[in-house]
């Protein structure tokens, strides 16, 4: 299992670079802390435009003592204290935290991230790990790394998350002209549909 804590934040007009500079700023600050650390840039579905800063622990208690660290340390304190006095972007989320269920991430191998997020109800969370194999050897044969992820806070808990991983954003494109409209894939896709809802598709890139 992963821990993962992730921010996203929509920068405002004409400050996208210090955008940029400053999350890269807090990843260094996460990494110095035992973090896996990804920034990334959303660039399809209904956040597109915005930067995500994804930090990932081998559970939670590590992740607890990591957060403790993090809030003390005197480069975090004036990070926010600058980004207070003058912000350049809205944070969209907050520290939301996900688990993997299934699988793990190859960030340093596979940056680029189709994502799926599906409504499921917990007693039919179950039914969906079953297919994820399916997924999963399907997907292999092309190189894509399948995560599955539930929300451990947020607004809504009642969801699944599948993260497609790819090696670059040829290689989704790839992806997508070939197994992802393949006859096998859809199957599997509606089989998952007894299920649950797809709600939200989106794309990440590195920053």
């Amino acid at each position: 299992m992963t821990v993962v804590a992730y921010t996203v934040a929509r920068s405002h007009p004409g400050k996208s670079m210090m955008t940029n500079s400053r999350v890269r700023q807090l990843a260094g600050i996460y990494a110095r802390h035992g973090a896996s650390v990804r920034a990334a840039s959303v660039v399809t579905g209904p956040m597109a435009g915005s930067v995500a800063l994804f930090r990932g622990y081998p559970d939670f208690r590590t992740a607890a003592k990591a957060f403790q660290a993090i809030n003390n340390d005197p480069a975090h304190v004036e990070f926010w204290r600058e980004r207070d006095a003058n912000p350049s972007a809205d944070i969209v989320v907050g520290r939301d935290i996900i688990r993997t269920v299934y699988g793990d991430n190859q960030w340093d191998t596979h940056p680029v991230s189709h994502i799926r997020v599906y409504e499921i109800h917990r007693d039919k969370l179950a039914d969906v790990m079953k297919l994820l194999p399916d997924v999963s050897k399907l997907m292999s044969k092309a190189g894509v790394n399948v995560v599955g992820y539930v929300p451990v806070t947020g607004e809504n808990l009642s969801t699944m998350s599948i993260s497609y991983q790819c090696r670059s954003t040829d290689h989704w494109g790839e992806v997508l002209d070939g197994v992802g409209t393949s006859d096998e894939f859809q199957a599997i896709v509606a089989k998952a549909a007894k299920f649950g809802t797809l709600r939200v598709g989106f794309m990440l890139v590195p920053l």
